[in-house]
C-alpha cells in the first residue's frame, strides 16, 4: 500500500471515529436534556400528599452537576406529616459522586449509624438518620435515597461504576424529620407511604 493510500485510509477512519463521536454525543445530550426538562411535570398532588416547591440555592445544584431538579415539601392531608422531597438529574457520573454523607455534612447534618437498604414495591432505597446539633439542640432526619437511570430505583453500593455509560440519571432524596432519635417509627411510615405513592408518578413521567 502506497504511502499516499496509507494516509487516506487513516484519515478517512480518523473521520468516521470522529463522526461516531460527535452522533453519540449528541445522541447523549439529547437524552440528558429531555430526561432534565421531564423532572418539571412531576404533579405537586400525589394521592393524599400535596406539596409546594421550596426556594433553593441554584449555585449548590448546579456545582454537584444537576441539569434538572426542585425541592418540595409535601404535606399529608390527613396525618399533616410532611416530607421533604429533592430530585435532580444530569449525567451520571456527577449525578452518582455526590452521596448524602458528603452533601449533608454540608449543611452540618452527621451521618448517625449506618445506612441500611430497604426494599419498597420493586424500588431499592438507602435510608439512614443524620443529626445536627446548633444552639443546645438537635435536629435528627430520617433520610431516605436512590438513584434511577431505566424506570426503577436503585441503591447501589457503587453508584458511580453501576451507573456508568448511562446517558442522564435521576437522584432522589426524600427526608422526614424526627422529634428525637429513638422516635424512628413514625417518620419511617410516613416516608415509606409516600415513596409507595410517589414511585409509580415518577416512572410514568419521567419515563414515559
Amino acid at each position: 500500500m502506497s504511502s499516499r493510500i496509507s494516509a487516506f485510509v487513516v484519515a478517512l477512519g480518523a473521520l468516521l471515529v470522529s463522526g461516531m463521536m460527535y452522533h453519540l454525543l449528541a445522541t447523549d445530550s439529547s437524552q440528558l436534556d429531555g430526561a432534565a426538562a421531564r423532572i418539571a411535570h412531576v404533579p405537586l398532588v400525589i394521592g393524599p400528599w400535596h406539596g409546594r416547591d421550596e426556594k433553593v440555592e441554584e449555585a449548590a445544584f448546579e456545582q454537584a452537576g444537576a441539569q434538572g431538579y426542585w425541592m418540595r415539601t409535601y404535606v399529608h392531608q390527613e396525618s399533616k406529616a410532611s416530607v421533604l422531597a429533592i430530585l435532580m438529574c444530569g449525567r451520571a457520573g456527577r449525578m452518582a459522586v455526590h452521596t448524602p454523607e458528603v452533601c449533608y455534612r454540608g449543611a452540618g447534618f452527621e451521618l448517625s449509624g449506618e445506612a441500611t437498604p430497604v426494599a419498597l414495591d420493586g424500588n431499592q432505597f438507602w435510608s439512614a438518620q443524620f443529626s445536627k446539633k446548633r444552639a443546645g439542640q438537635t435536629t435528627t432526619l430520617r433520610l431516605f435515597w436512590a438513584w434511577n437511570s431505566r424506570g426503577e430505583w436503585e441503591a447501589p453500593t457503587s453508584p458511580r461504576w453501576h451507573f456508568r455509560g448511562e446517558p442522564f440519571l435521576y437522584k432522589l432524596y426524600v427526608s422526614h424529620e424526627l422529634a428525637t432519635a429513638s422516635n424512628s417509627t413514625p417518620a419511617l411510615d410516613a416516608t415509606a407511604d409516600f415513596l409507595k405513592q410517589l414511585t409509580p408518578q415518577l416512572k410514568a413521567t419521567l419515563f414515559p
